[in-house]
């Protein structure tokens, strides 16, 4: 009988040990799982940011553009309803499309609202990241979305990485930095 006990209490170390062992693989795996999405969280922080201090180099509005800022302020700003790059051919001065290709890229851009609905797909080390802008206006009061003309414009950099999902989901987690840009911080 004492070699049957051995046997038992070899198959039960056995047992234990393989369950130590799954425990451990679950255990690096979700290490790695993490330490891999915080580097693509680098990413995404570091891509938006470089957005971000991109736009903060340009001009506030294209109307405050020159030697002479507007006499209206913030009355002589681009309309809500037109933020965005400019595109027109007839009039050379206000066409951000200098390549004359058809679009206006990013290194056209010559005012912070030229970013307004400006999509991307940008390349890197870590895989694609899908960007889309949104510039508005906004109230000083609360800094939300504003319907008509202010000093405050607010860039909105939202970044998705095919990589990057919500937990137990199928669907990509958005991320999205903002900034607040203020015409007499200028």
């Amino acid at each position: 009988m004492a070699g049957y006990g051995e046997l038992l209490q070899t198959m039960a170390a056995i047992v234990i040990f393989g369950l130590i062992l799954m425990s451990a693989n679950r255990m690096i795996q979700r290490n790695t799982m993490m330490q891999v999405e915080g580097e693509l969280e680098q990413e995404v922080v570091a891509l938006a940011q470089d957005i971000i201090e991109e736009s903060r180099t340009l001009e506030f509005d294209e109307n405050s553009q020159g030697e002479v800022p507007p006499t209206k302020i913030p009355d002589d700003f681009t309309s809500p309803a037109n933020l965005g790059s400019d595109k027109d051919a007839s009039n050379p001065e206000v066409d951000d499309d200098l390549d004359g290709d058809g679009t206006v890229q990013r290194d056209e851009f010559d005012d912070f609202d030229d970013y307004h609905e400006w999509k991307d797909t940008l390349e890197t080390a870590h895989g694609r990241f899908f960007l889309d802008t949104e510039v508005f206006y906004v109230d000083k009061t609360n800094y939300e979305k504003s319907e008509g003309r202010t000093t405050f414009k607010k860039i909105r950099v939202n970044i998705t990485n095919e990589f990057l999902k919500k937990s137990n989901a199928d669907s990509d987690t958005e991320y999205y930095l903002e900034f607040i840009r203020n015409y007499y911080a200028d």
